[in-house]
């Protein structure tokens, strides 16, 4: 068999990679698709995409004459209902009417006074008003439209206190807990750093088996906005650090749902297919092998798909200290 010149790296524990890298986006903390809570057609729409606006400040109105004929009405009938249970109760003081009417009555008044504040509320619920500070995202509709409840009309995020939000293995969320440092530089914003602080992480593995980090950015950075690509490097201390391995990515390679890499030994120079356990890749290209490899072991890095156990081979360069976990 023909001796193939491959590349060879070393296994190198994360203990010396203390610096790991993520790509993550950012989000808005806050962010919402307004709707009104009643039926009714858009009579008016005050904002545009991209304004700017501030928490209580009115969005958008529908037609609200309805909504106040009717409350119009329900305040009269109101009046009239009051003034009999009044009248009822002062009765039942002097043992002038029974319990029964006097029950009938104050049951009577409840519903009203319900009614009357569910009236209240349909016409209040005529304005569309931000529930905080922010940015028009979307305006989905236009005046003349008809809206039922729930149908977004308007599109708003936070302004500010954006979160960048990642995707790390279970060897990174089995440390989530360990000191580390949390920094983010973005494309949009070359040669500058910012710090980041942990806000959260998924208690559960997405789909990818991956767990949701989210970091949040200083107060009012306000030149970083929703949906920009970040680079989140996290900075474990020395106290944190495991044994796990690292080897790159092209090294591993999978048969019958088993991963698998090969190990070359430098004095025979055969390479020989080895069982590991693998915990995922982390940003930086390396995957994490927490069973089956040993640290300074060295496995072939690219072109595994064309070797078989017990291949002799020939490194194209030998691996040194100052080229581990590398492809060369």
């Amino acid at each position: 068999m023909e001796t193939m010149l491959v590349d060879i790296v070393e296994a190198t524990s994360i203990d010396a990679h203390r610096q790991t890298q993520y790509p993550g986006v950012t989000e808005a903390k806050e962010d919402a698709e307004l709707a009104f809570k009643v039926l009714g057609i858009i009579e008016k729409i005050y904002v545009r995409e991209g304004d700017h606006v501030k928490k209580g400040q009115i969005l958008a109105r529908i037609d609200s004459r309805d909504y106040a004929t009717q409350l119009s009405a329900t305040e009269s009938e109101y009046r009239q209902i009051k003034a009999e249970c009044e009248r009822v109760i002062a009765m039942h003081e002097d043992d002038a009417v029974s319990d029964n009417n006097y029950d009938k009555a104050r049951s009577g008044l409840e519903r009203i006074s319900a009614k009357l504040k569910n009236h209240r509320d349909q016409l209040n619920d005529c304005q569309l008003y931000a529930p905080y500070d922010g940015y028009v995202d979307r305006v989905f509709r236009t005046a003349g439209e008809s809206v039922g409840p729930g149908l977004a009309v308007i599109g708003l995020f936070t302004s500010g206190n954006a979160e960048v939000v990642i995707n790390v293995p279970e060897s990174e969320y089995q440390r989530k807990d360990a000191s580390a440092s949390y920094t983010a530089t973005f494309a949009g914003l070359p040669g500058r750093t910012f710090p980041l602080t942990l806000a959260s992480v998924a208690q559960r593995a997405n789909g990818n088996n991956r767990f949701q980090m989210r970091l949040r950015l200083p107060d009012n950075t306000r030149e970083v906005t929703p949906g920009m690509s970040a680079m989140v490097n996290i900075m474990h201390s020395s106290d944190s650090i495991d044994n796990r391995i690292l080897i790159p990515a092209g090294a591993l390679f999978n048969n019958g749902g088993q991963s698998y890499v090969y190990v070359y030994n430098k004095k025979t120079g055969i390479v020989r297919r080895t069982a590991v356990v693998a915990d995922g890749i982390r940003g930086d290209g390396q995957v994490v092998i927490i069973d089956g490899l040993r640290m300074g072991q060295l496995v072939v890095s690219s072109g595994v798909g064309k070797l078989t156990d017990g291949q002799q081979v020939k490194p194209l360069k030998e691996s040194s200290e100052e080229n581990y976990g590398k492809i060369l």
